[in-house]
């Protein structure tokens, strides 16, 4: 049966305004798969209850009904819950279009506040006054996505503690926890979320809360597949409510992203797309891409709160190898921060300060941002310079004392109505002047390793010119002066080679799109790095030194591929392909 496309026009037109509202409607044919993962697992009686709890256009419970009628299955009740009236409407039309005679109830009530109240953890009472909302077989769902910062503090808080959250909390997290108080002892979920809740540190209460909540019977990461027309890095997970998940199972876990740069071998298996993909391991090739699809289990290192990801033999094997050749991690040498974040940088930050506002305060300083970011070296692009306004004073610090800087006074003073805005500066208790997250002024001085947010290949320079470090990027300083004087040189060797890029992808499985990786602290604190006493890692630091003084472009390369190729063999693993040796 096909999908009916009646009212089109007005679905789509829809869709664009509910993208500010975290919402991103489901293509059909993720939708098919959740539904096909989630009947394969279901056991159905003669009668069924399914819900959506984010309903949007309705194309999830489309999916669902239309694989329930295949099982003959006719007494089917059917709820979608969703604040939007017009989404409603949407969903109405089209499920009614395919199934007319569905017994369909559409709510405009919000969903969380349904779990709240059916979970006893709500004191509205009135909220299922009169309603018939049985507890469901089947719960299919692509909950909203938005993030703390755009639900507020306050919001974000009381999500926090009504459903025993932790960290940066999006509303997609409590819409998981909460929906096991509306389903029955034995139903089946499938939902469609962020990957990033795997990797990301601030989730970490969430994956326990996830793993100890439901039986989890399969993850499928879409990575940078493009799946949906937005800028997503969705993942299917398919749960059960019959028991919590139990680390002495298996949990099927399988990904698929893009490999359009990776060299293969002969003729590549030929898909349609994402899905079909699934059906293959390796490389495979479809009509406009070429897929990496890994098949393994779900693992994580010390609990489930700890980072989630695939583990293949393959893979566990090689991340053995270089264990074993690893002597320490760069959180052992240094701790990873960010840099500064003005949350004004149209008043702290330019290029030129003389040309753009006619004058030079006293308190610039240099600093490096990801236009200058390089390999060993930052590149000869101008930089910025920013307006630094604290200090040391007594070993702490500090903002300065403005009276004794009057041109900087001057300007800051023009800018005053701005600065002073900034209302969580004021509210903690700081000058209206200054910087929101400084850092410490006493370490711009001492020699450090920059290294960019978001790039596709690892971009790790020293810098030893004092400047400040932006907020797009991170670095690192040797703060554990039992480490040799020179292990930073090591650090970078290790961290700008292909090496790390692989050990990256084996060890995180988290890659943005255009196949951009997040090099934040969370992942460049596991880092390795071999003894600094072997022979092969001193060749390594004074490799270092010297690409970083070379100033021939050819040279530097040919020195970067020594480095590189020296890296491989140091850890004992080879620069092939495939993750085995």
């Amino acid at each position: 049966m096909k999908r009916s496309r009646n009212s089109s026009d007005q679905r789509y037109a829809h869709v664009e305004s509910r993208k500010q509202e975290g919402a991103h409607y489901t293509p059909d044919i993720i939708a098919d798969f959740i539904a096909d993962n989630m009947i394969a697992s279901a056991k159905l009686g003669k009668e069924v209850c399914i819900a959506d709890p984010a309903v949007g256009d309705g194309e999830l419970l489309i999916s669902l009904l239309k694989r329930l009628g295949k099982k003959s299955k006719k007494n089917i009740r059917v709820f979608g819950f969703d604040t939007n009236r017009k989404s409603l409407q949407i969903a109405e039309t089209r499920i009614r279009a395919v199934f007319p005679d569905v017994n369909l109830t559409l709510l405009n009530r919000d969903f969380l506040q349904v779990c709240l109240e059916k979970g006893g953890l709500s004191n509205s009472g009135d909220l299922f006054a009169g309603d018939d909302i049985p507890p469901f077989d089947l719960l299919i769902a692509n909950p909203p996505y938005i993030r703390t910062q755009v639900l507020g503090a306050d919001h974000a808080r009381q999500l926090s503690k009504c459903f025993g959250l932790k960290g940066r909390v999006d509303i997609y997290q409590a819409f998981l926890i909460a929906m096991k108080a509306v389903m029955k002892p034995d139903a089946i979920c499938g939902v469609i979320v962020s990957n990033r809740f795997m990797t990301v540190k601030g989730a970490e209460k969430f994956r326990e809360k996830l793993y100890e909540s439901y039986s989890i019977l399969g993850v499928w990461d879409f990575g940078d597949t493009r799946v949906f027309d937005a800028a997503v890095l969705p993942a299917v997970i398919i749960m059960s409510t019959s028991a919590a998940s139990d680390r002495t199972n298996s949990i099927p876990f399988s990904s698929v992203y893009l490999a359009d740069g990776e060299a293969s071998e002969g003729n590549l298996p030929h898909v349609r797309n994402q899905v079909e993909a699934l059906q293959c391991e390796g490389l495979v090739s479809a009509p406009t891409n070429t897929y990496r699809v890994s098949h393994g289990i779900l693992t994580f290192d010390v609990n489930p709160g700890s980072v989630w990801r695939l583990e293949c033999a393959t893979s566990e094997q090689w991340l053995k190898k270089v264990s074993a050749k690893t002597w320490c991690t760069f959180k052992d040498v240094g701790k990873i921060r960010v840099g500064v974040k003005t949350t004004a940088d149209n008043v702290f930050i330019r290029q030129d300060w003389k040309a753009e506002v006619g004058v030079k305060p006293e308190l610039l300083m240099p600093l490096t941002t990801h236009h200058v970011a390089g390999h060993f070296r930052c590149n000869d692009k101008p930089k910025k310079t920013i307006l630094y306004t604290h200090t040391v004073v007594n070993g702490k610090r500090a903002s300065v004392d403005l009276a004794k800087y009057p041109r900087s006074k001057k300007y800051l003073e023009e800018h005053r109505e701005q600065l002073a805005g900034r209302s969580y500066v004021i509210k903690a208790k700081r000058q209206w002047f200054e910087i929101w997250v400084p850092q410490n002024p006493a370490l711009w001085k001492r020699e450090k390793v920059i290294f960019r947010d978001i790039a596709e290949h690892p971009t790790f320079w020293m810098d030893e010119e004092g400047t400040v470090v932006n907020g797009d990027c991170y670095w690192m300083l040797r703060d554990n002066t039992s480490m040799p004087e020179d292990i930073l040189w090591l650090v970078l060797a290790v961290a700008n080679s292909t090496f790390i890029e692989r050990f990256y992808d084996v060890k995180f499985q988290n890659k943005l799109y255009a196949n951009k990786r997040r090099f934040i602290s969370q992942y460049v604190e596991q880092f390795p790095l071999p003894d600094p006493s072997g022979k092969r890692a001193q060749s390594l630091i004074n490799l270092a030194k010297e690409c970083y003084l070379e100033t021939r472009s050819d040279k530097k390369r040919s020195l970067e591929a020594r480095i590189d190729k020296l890296v491989w063999t140091v850890f004992g693993v080879s620069m092939r392909s495939d993750v085995t040796d």
